[in-house]
């Protein structure tokens, strides 16, 4: 093991690659420890230093800006020149995925108390191993896109040697990495409209749906007990998707609101349905009609099927990953009693600080209590440190980044073709979504499950992180809503009432 870093003061800029609200420690060493040691297995090429600053539950993440570039290139080039390696990703995923979620749902949500410490370790230690060898697959799609567009250049490179125009470029690329299966997120979408629908053939509750007074609503659902039954179940098999990163669980107050939406729409549900299954298909038609038209060799046929496949797996993980943070939370909440400290004291907890504890009953409540106020933890592969007070300080120092608030006009990547123009409404978290209204522009640094419902109203979507498998771009894409992705600095330069364009297939957000 290595005593002190080695890339730390390289000369090789910091570069922002996330800012996560409502992330602690304990969940964010799992994918850094990923990127510099597990990550190798398969890219051959792991990350040489990450960064994250902590403001409370406010994290800033920082890779090396060449070192993030040279990650993606290795993984972009084994995707193009190594048969059958994308396929192997999205399969791996969802084992991995499958893995996780499996010895999740092994983890005792009551009765914690009797658990020995050896008990409470044993699960923590197995999360955390598992946890983090699940990035061996399942951060590939997103490293080879989401901080220089590797991946996404080498598509377009090869779609000007067919002779495509420079402006259908951006539309093509949309067009040929359409998934052809369809994500958690619109299956979920699927089995709410599919309550809806059934909601439909009473017009007592439908009327009372329209109204929007949930109290009433919950009122005429005791007299219709097969709906209840149904959200029910739902909210049971959903609950856990809000749960984004610290704290969050769905009800079923939510999901009726999320109804309330649906029929506030004025269409009906099984329309609403209908056009969704019309637009999937129509996209994978288009997509097939495309590459015929292009001719497009095999070799590309299957690299632009496993990447359209990289959205579909990127939510799978991402529900199995919620799932296992959830239910890791009863685990730390045991270990915060046990040991007289607050929850976010141990969230604040390195692995090896929640060995000692549990097996040692060595810890400093005092330094616990100093991270969970501000502190800055950094990784490289055999090597980790949480630094504090001056020397976190001094390394935030070496990260900072300034933003021109002249900005007027903004570039990014196309998530999804089309074009809006409306107020804008930050949107970061399940809480902001009230301000949100239909025709509304959605601006977030990046989108996750939590926060769909605000999606399904925007006329448009802009955020400053993610390529093209990100949440925003696969959402926008099922949902047929015009998205600019990666444009870095959206929520420093537009604020809420800001009205604003958005030219997706031109990847353009300008203020007016």
């Amino acid at each position: 093991m290595k005593t002190k870093p080695d890339f730390l003061y390289e000369e090789d800029p910091w570069m922002l690659g996330e800012n996560i609200p409502n992330c602690d420690l304990f969940f964010s060493t799992i994918w850094l420890e990923g990127f510099v040691s597990y990550f190798k297995k398969h890219v051959g090429r792991p990350y040489k230093k990450l960064l994250c600053r902590y403001e409370g539950y406010n994290l800033w993440f920082y890779f090396g800006e060449r070192d993030a570039y040279e990650v993606a290139e290795v993984a972009a080039e084994k995707i193009l020149h190594e048969d059958g390696f994308a396929d192997d990703v999205n399969k791996n995923i969802c084992i991995d995925s499958d893995k996780l979620r499996t010895f999740c749902k092994t983890i005792p949500q009551t009765n914690l108390n009797v658990l020995t410490n050896e008990a409470l370790w044993y699960y923590y230690e197995t999360h955390q191993k598992i946890h983090s060898a699940y990035y061996e697959w399942a951060w590939i799609p997103v490293c080879v896109d989401m901080f220089h567009g590797n991946l996404t250049k080498k598509v377009k490179e090869y779609l000007r040697t067919k002779n495509v125009p420079e402006e259908k470029v951006n539309e093509y690329c949309v067009t040929l990495t359409q998934p052809v299966n369809k994500s958690l997120i619109i299956l979920e979408q699927e089995e709410l409209l599919a309550i809806a629908i059934a909601i439909e053939k009473s017009d007592a509750l439908v009327e009372t749906f329209k109204q929007g007074n949930i109290l009433d609503i919950k009122n005429e659902l005791e007299k219709n007990t097969d709906m209840l039954d149904m959200l029910k179940k739902h909210t049971e098999t959903y609950y856990y998707t809000k749960h984004l990163w610290v704290t969050g669980e769905y009800t079923i107050d939510d999901y009726i609101q999320q109804l309330v939406d649906i029929f506030a729409t004025g269409e009906n549900p099984s329309d609403i349905l209908k056009k969704q299954d019309a637009s999937f298909v129509h996209a994978k038609e288009e997509r097939d009609a495309l590459i015929k038209h292009l001719d497009i060799e095999e070799k590309w046929k299957n690299i632009l099927y496993a990447y359209g496949e990289f959205m579909v797996t990127k939510i799978y993980r991402r529900y199995a990953q919620i799932f296992a943070v959830h239910h890791m939370s009863a685990i730390l909440k045991e270990i915060a009693k046990r040991k007289y400290l607050t929850e976010m004291q141990v969230r604040f907890a390195t692995v090896r600080d929640i060995e000692k504890m549990l097996l040692k009953n060595e810890y400093s409540s005092e330094e616990l209590l100093e991270r969970t106020k501000h502190c800055v933890y950094y990784a490289e592969e055999e090597y980790s440190h949480v630094y504090i007070g001056d020397a976190a300080t001094a390394l935030e120092k070496a990260v900072e980044q300034e933003v021109d608030g002249t900005i007027t006009e903004l570039k990014g990547e196309t998530g999804c073709l089309g074009y809006g123009k409306g107020p804008v409404k930050i949107i970061i978290r399940a809480e902001d979504m009230a301000k949100m209204n239909p025709g509304d522009v959605l601006v977030s640094i990046a989108t996750d499950p939590d926060i769909v419902p605000a999606m399904k109203k925007a006329c448009a979507i802009v955020t400053e992180q993610g390529g093209v498998t990100s949440h925003a771009a696969i959402v926008s894409r099922e949902l047929g809503i015009p998205c600019v992705i990666g444009t870095k600095i959206a929520t420093k330069i537009f604020k809420d009432g800001d009205i604003v364009e958005v030219d997706a297939s031109k990847g353009i957000v300008k203020k007016l």
